[in-house]
Formats: structure tokens, C-alpha cells, sequence
């Protein structure tokens, strides 16, 4: 029981502390933003407005969440292995497993909540954007009302009370979104007239859920790194890593046959391309839950392998 309180209080200060971290907010902001006015910057569309605003807007959140995931486990481990505060807390009887896998989890968390205002975005902009030319104001109104509205109240409840403006911005953007969503599935769509269910275009989640899977694979190779690297190099090797993953079929593919070396990068490799099945939704309706469950567990293997070695980095880590 102590240790479940332990490791679940240092994973919510983890979590906390990276949602009132500036660089949080502002690449939060901006993927939100960007989502919501997609229908808006996208023209010349030939009649794919929804589809070409549904792929952009799940790339923008795919990029963003990887600079995030990156560079909050980097704020996370490495400046707290290099300022002394990681010693400070394993000098009390805190297991160094417990430590770094909590930390892991609460960035992780963090995470997850930018994930949910980011899908619901996503579903709201693809709503406003689908009807070409004209715009859904019932699902774009109120996306652009909580983008501008989060911000303000934060700022405005930061100058009377000098609470930190970050974390009150960030949670409010959720907030304000999911509620945006809900005000919004509660309307039918002006051209069409199609109400709740059918006013939103619902498979996009089980491709979000995908992709929240692979941005926890994400987390967690940059948390195995922030053992030994700093935050830049961390994120320069998380891109580096997963870009080469999205491309393995192309580079490595051809390979697989004749060359073992091919085989062994491809197999360490993170498979992205099994975790992006955007053109699947244009070919069936939606994603199997077998695949899901066998993404889910595709991603909690490879997680685990990495964060196995990035304890024992942290193990080793002579730490002061």
C-alpha cells in the first residue's frame, strides 16, 4: 500500500509539473489552434475537405504530442538527475525502479490529457470542414470560442490569485474542448440535419487510440534516454527513431530477405506504420478491436523492453 501511494504521488508531481511547463502550453496551443482553423487554411480540397482536414489535423497532433512526450521526459529525468532533486528524493526510502517508472507514468499521463483535447479538435474540425464550401459554425464556433477562451480566463485568474498560468491554461483547453464537443453533438448538422451519433465522424478515435499508443512508446524511449542525455539530444533521437520506423518498409523492406543486419534493425525498429491506418478508414468503416488489442499489445512490448534498459541505465547512474 505504501509503495502504490508512493509511486502514484510522484507520478501525479510528475504530471503536474509538465503540464506547467511554458513549452507545454505553447505546443499545446498551437496544435489545438492549428486543428481548429484547418477548415479554414485548407482550400482547393476537390471535394476531400473531410479527409484531407482529418489526416492533417491527426499529423499535427502526431508531431506535436512526439515534441511533447520528448522533451517533458527529458525536463522530467535529465534536469532533475543534473539540479540534484532526483537525489533529494532517493535519499528517502524511495526505490530508484519506482522512481523512474513513475516518472514515466506521469509524463505519460500528461500526455493522454493532451491527447483527449487534441482528438476532440480533431472531431469538431473535421465536422465544421466537411460540408465544402461552407462551414459547420455548430461545430466550429464553439472550437474557436475554447481556444480563445482558455487562455483569456487563465490569464485573468493568474493576475488575481498568481496562480501558475500554464497548468490552469492547459486544463482549461481541455475542458473547454470536451464541453465544445458535447455542445456540439447535442446539435444536428446544418446541411445535412444528421443528429447524435451521426453528426461526427467517430471512427477517428480508434485511430487516435492508436496513436496514443504509439506516443507512449514514445514517452517511453525518451524517458530510457533522459537517463544519459540531455533534453535536446533526446528529442533528436526520439524523431530520429520514430522517423525511421514510419519508413521501414520503404528502406529496410526490400532488404528483409538476404540480410539479417535488415531484419534485426527492422524488428527493433517501432513499426509506426501499424499505428497509422488513416487510408484503412477510406477502405472500411472502421478498425477491428482485434487489431487494437493487438496494437496495444505490440506497444506495451516494445515500451517495455525500453524502459527495462532504461532502468538499468538509472540503476547504474551514479547519481549526486
Amino acid at each position: 500500500m505504501r509503495a502504490a501511494v508512493q509511486f502514484a504521488a510522484i507520478a501525479r508531481l510528475a504530471c503536474l509539473e509538465a503540464v506547467r511547463r511554458p513549452v507545454f502550453l505553447l505546443v499545446a496551443l498551437t496544435v489545438y489552434a492549428g486543428i481548429v482553423l484547418m477548415p479554414f487554411l485548407l482550400h482547393y480540397t476537390l471535394g476531400e475537405s473531410a479527409r484531407i482536414i482529418r489526416d492533417s489535423a491527426l499529423a499535427l497532433y502526431f508531431v506535436g504530442g512526439l515534441l511533447l512526450a520528448a522533451t517533458a521526459a527529458g525536463e522530467a529525468l535529465a534536469r532533475e538527475l543534473r539540479r540534484g532533486t532526483a537525489a533529494t528524493v532517493l535519499a528517502k526510502p524511495v526505490p530508484r525502479a519506482m522512481f523512474f517508472l513513475a516518472k514515466t507514468a506521469g509524463i505519460a499521463a500528461a500526455l493522454l490529457l493532451f491527447s483527449l483535447a487534441a482528438l476532440a479538435a480533431t472531431l469538431l474540425a473535421v465536422r465544421a470542414g466537411a460540408s465544402e464550401p461552407q462551414r459547420d459554425w455548430t461545430a466550429a464556433l464553439p472550437a474557436l470560442l475554447a481556444v480563445i477562451l482558455a487562455p483569456a480566463l487563465a490569464g485573468a485568474w493568474n493576475h488575481r490569485t498568481h496562480r501558475p498560468f500554464a497548468s490552469a491554461a492547459f486544463l482549461l483547453l481541455l475542458l473547454f474542448l470536451l464541453l465544445a464537443l458535447g455542445v456540439s453533438a447535442a446539435l444536428a448538422t446544418p446541411l445535412d440535419h444528421f443528429v447524435f451519433p451521426a453528426n461526427f465522424d467517430w471512427p477517428i478515435l480508434r485511430v487516435g487510440l492508436l496513436l496514443i499508443l504509439c506516443l507512449g512508446m514514445v514517452v517511453a524511449l525518451a524517458a530510457a534516454l533522459a537517463t544519459r542525455l540531455q533534453v535536446a539530444p533526446v528529442l533528436l533521437v526520439c524523431a530520429g527513431v520514430f522517423l525511421c520506423g514510419l519508413m521501414g518498409d520503404c528502406l529496410l523492406g526490400p532488404r528483409l530477405a538476404d540480410s539479417w543486419a535488415a531484419r534485426a534493425t527492422y524488428a527493433v525498429l517501432p513499426n509506426v506504420q501499424a499505428f497509422w491506418l488513416l487510408d484503412a478508414l477510406d477502405l472500411a468503416p472502421t478498425i477491428p478491436v482485434d487489431y487494437l488489442l493487438l496494437a496495444a499489445a505490440y506497444a506495451a512490448a516494445w515500451s517495455a523492453a525500453v524502459l527495462c534498459l532504461g532502468l538499468v541505465s538509472f540503476q547504474r547512474l551514479e547519481i549526486s
